[in-house]
């Protein structure tokens, strides 16, 4: 008996919730955060998440997909927050964020960084960081004089909000900032396919890695792409295609996972997995019989 789950929805969160006798399940959605781009339905083991999907106006994005969750299916196993390029989901265990499944050791965690070698942040670097960064995740307290910032007190980052889209890794004129995504790929744009003015693809992207240039081409600066599909599934001529190639994450030998690293990226991604398992199981076989 898995219990009954709540759910409670307002304008900016929808939150399903589970008690079972000293056991307190949540999964938070925050729609602020969210893009609508759909990896939590592909990766959902239930089916239990629905997408509404955008609505498109003269070609320009009116309205975001939105999700939804059927709580009658539901089982806060927390696969959708663990996979959520944006952080817009959120699994709790009691009072530690994290995911049941990653509990049960069924999934691994998922492997992303952001550091900051602030002794190589200079007065003069304009606080860039803070100012390409697309979430507003980045808060630089500065110490000035006469209006001219004169010394980098601290730089701070709220990884509630950074989606590690490596944009102020880029925008730092002295290589302070160092940035690992948890999903690396390859997109690819059939430009022959957009259609004159439309910039649906542009609208959706959270890094603002895709951008039409002076001449009407639809471009992407890989570098800022977090692969979250959003501008595939959204856009109208099908034109965009987004591969995934690794995920990063810590060690795991659930065979749910490698399922579900096939469902969501490739068979090849997840034969790859499959292999580098083998390796590791062959040498702890041959370093026991030495």
């Amino acid at each position: 008996m898995m219990g009954r789950i709540s759910k409670q929805e307002s304008a900016n969160q929808l939150r399903l919730e589970r008690k079972i006798l000293d056991r307190y399940d949540l999964l938070i959605l925050k729609r602020n955060l969210c893009n609508g781009c759909g990896i939590c339905a592909e990766v959902c083991p239930k089916g239990s998440v629905n997408m509404k999907p955008a609505v498109i106006e003269n070609r320009r994005l009116s309205h975001l997909p939105t999700v939804d969750i059927d709580a009658k299916t539901c089982i806060l196993c927390g696969v959708c927050a663990v996979f959520c390029p944006l952080g817009a989901l959120e699994a709790w265990v009691n009072d530690e964020k994290t995911a049941m499944f990653v509990k049960n050791e069924a999934i691994p965690q998922m492997v992303k960084t952001i550091e900051v070698a602030q002794e190589m942040c200079k007065p003069d670097c304009g606080v860039e960081c803070e100012k390409s960064c697309p979430r507003e995740a980045i808060k630089v307290a500065v110490q000035r004089e006469n209006d001219q910032v004169q010394k980098i007190l601290s730089v701070q980052v709220d990884k509630d909000l950074c989606f590690y889209c490596k944009v102020c890794e880029y925008a730092c004129p002295y290589g302070a900032i160092s940035v690992d995504k948890f999903l690396e790929g390859s997109v690819a744009i059939e430009t022959e396919k957009c259609p004159k003015d439309c910039q649906v693809c542009v609208d959706i992207c959270p890094s603002k890695a895709i951008a039409v240039t002076g001449k009407g081409k639809v471009e992407l600066s890989q570098e800022f792409c977090v692969y979250c599909k959003a501008c595939q599934n959204v856009c109208p001529e099908e034109a965009i295609h987004v591969t995934v190639d690794r995920v990063s994450h810590t060690p795991i030998t659930s065979a749910f996972w490698i399922t579900l690293l096939e469902k969501f990226a490739s068979y090849q991604v997840a034969t790859k997995e499959l292999a580098a398992k083998s390796r590791t199981k062959q040498g702890s076989i041959i370093k026991s019989l030495m």
